[in-house]
């Protein structure tokens, strides 16, 4: 019978075929992205700094074999310290402890370590399934509880790791769970031992499971999916059997934007609200400053003046066109290294960008609310701050109010989407090509160990090309929009 791990387990709870294929099929899945390796290396690192609490703990080391694992960790509840990965197996269900904490002469407080800013549904199952495999290993757990970041913590100098961890107890939350989980483990079991399940897709899918391209490959062009927003009347249509826009009924009752996504599909021609898209077109002012910026979020605040998984921008474009006609200039910043990048982003940005033109960028409000925020710790910029506070303008609003659509932007109003489906240019062929990447290679290459120069200047370079692109980017989006009234 196959041992059933505690993430194992939570897979198969929400995507029984995903966890068959993790036993039978693994190498058809795609491996984690760099992106989510980068999140995995963050959780170690939240994990280690915990410990930190328990002096006199003892870390065992993980053993890929269960059976040594739990052999190890059961010889070491007689020294009767903290213990870290500590890992125990019953029935061929196993877990391991982030953090056991002895107490009095017997028992133990079980404390899960996450890098969260709260406590999350599926972490009362995490914890229920821990407490199910140790209880019946035959410890007593007195409290079972979450440590997870403080989201008001803010560092000014060392960290202070007792402000920067909060901890909530879960006792009383994971009853409600654990009677079940022995069901549960046996249906699994049952599962992982059978044939390929047949699970029907429906709301529990997520597009960021492995197998999500597999399970909908049947899907059309055109299909019902494209309905931007909530998903319920996709699932509505597809359980009467209508997967593509043509075929929605006409007796089917649609919101008026989804009712211009099937019209814009049909015709395969763009919807135009004209009087909308010249309103908004007519609050630009020149000189026109295409902004972006790429940031860095970790959950263990690296500078002083930060929180846990405060944005903070290493990193910008600015292309400046002075007036009508005139070409753009650009202009960027790349931080050189391990030292906060704010000052140096707000001084440049300062000389650069004058109160009075537009400043234009997509999803207007995160570029607003860094600078805000930066400018807070750096008090010496807040007059300019609050200067060109106003001068803001988001280059997604014509898309997301639907002021413009494209069929070929399917359900986005993301500019990944909008750029190609309005002028032909992709991100494709990019080595970095989205945000998420851009903020992990930094943090590799800038806070790595053992990171080879070139290496170095290869991510550098590429991030350069990436965010040079996104307000290149919006030049183009507002000259087709420009011309469509």
């Amino acid at each position: 019978m196959a041992v059933l791990s505690k993430s194992k387990y939570l897979v198969g709870l929400q995507c029984p075929k995903l966890l068959w294929y993790q036993y039978h099929r693994k190498s058809e899945l795609p491996p984690p992205s760099p992106f989510l390796e980068g999140l995995f290396a963050e959780g170690h690192k939240v994990g280690a700094l915990a410990q930190q609490l328990f002096p006199g703990g003892i870390l065992l080391e993980r053993d890929l074999n269960p059976h040594q694992q739990d052999a190890r960790s059961f010889a070491a509840l007689a020294a009767r310290q903290p213990l870290f990965e500590a890992g125990f197996l019953f029935e061929n269900a196993y877990a391991l402890a982030d953090i056991l904490l002895p107490v009095g002469d017997d028992e133990w407080d079980l404390i899960e370590v996450k890098s969260s800013t709260k406590v999350k549904d599926d972490h009362y199952r995490d914890i229920a399934f821990q407490k199910y495999v140790y209880t019946n290993r035959g410890l007593k757990i007195r409290q079972t509880s979450l440590m997870f970041m403080n989201r008001e913590y803010v560092r000014h100098g060392a960290l202070d790791l007792k402000q920067l961890f909060t901890q909530e107890e879960l006792s009383e939350g994971i009853e409600p769970f654990l009677g079940n989980i022995a069901a549960e483990i046996a249906q699994l079991q049952a599962l992982i031992a059978g044939p390929e399940p047949t699970t029907a897709v429906g709301k529990q899918c997520s597009e960021e499971c492995p197998l999500y391209d597999r399970c909908w490959k049947f899907l059309p062009e055109g299909h019902v999916f494209i309905l931007r927003g909530q998903r319920t009347v996709a699932f509505d249509l597809m359980e009467r059997g209508v997967l593509k826009l043509q075929d929605i009924p006409a007796d089917f009752e649609l919101n008026e934007k989804h009712t211009i996504q099937v019209e814009s599909h049909r015709t395969k021609a763009p919807f135009v609200d004209q009087a909308a898209l010249r309103d908004f077109l007519g609050q630009l002012k020149y000189p026109y400053y295409y902004l972006d910026f790429e940031t860095i979020a970790p959950p263990v605040p690296i500078y002083d003046g930060t929180r846990p998984y405060e944005d903070v921008p290493f990193q910008f474009s600015l292309h400046i066109v002075a007036e009508e006609g005139a070409k753009p200039v650009h202009h960027a910043f790349l931080a050189p290294g391990d030292v906060d990048p704010r000052p140096e982003v707000l001084r440049q940005l300062r000389d650069l960008i004058k109160p009075g033109g537009s400043i234009i960028a997509y999803n207007a409000d995160y570029e607003k609310g860094r600078i805000k925020m930066a400018a807070a710790v750096y008090p010496e910029y807040h007059h300019w701050y609050q200067a060109i506070k106003d001068d803001f303008v988001d280059l997604l609003v014509p898309f997301k109010k639907f002021f413009y659509y494209h069929p070929a932007q399917g359900k986005s109003a993301s500019m990944k989407e909008v750029l190609p489906a309005l002028t032909g240019i992709t991100y494709d062929g990019l080595e970095i090509g989205e945000g998420g990447l851009a903020r992990y290679e930094y943090m590799r290459v800038t806070y790595g160990e053992n990171i080879a120069d070139a290496d170095r200047q290869k991510v550098r370079a590429a991030l350069e090309k990436y965010c040079e692109l996104d307000t290149r980017a919006m030049i183009e989006i507002l000259q087709v929009l420009k011309e469509a009234v």
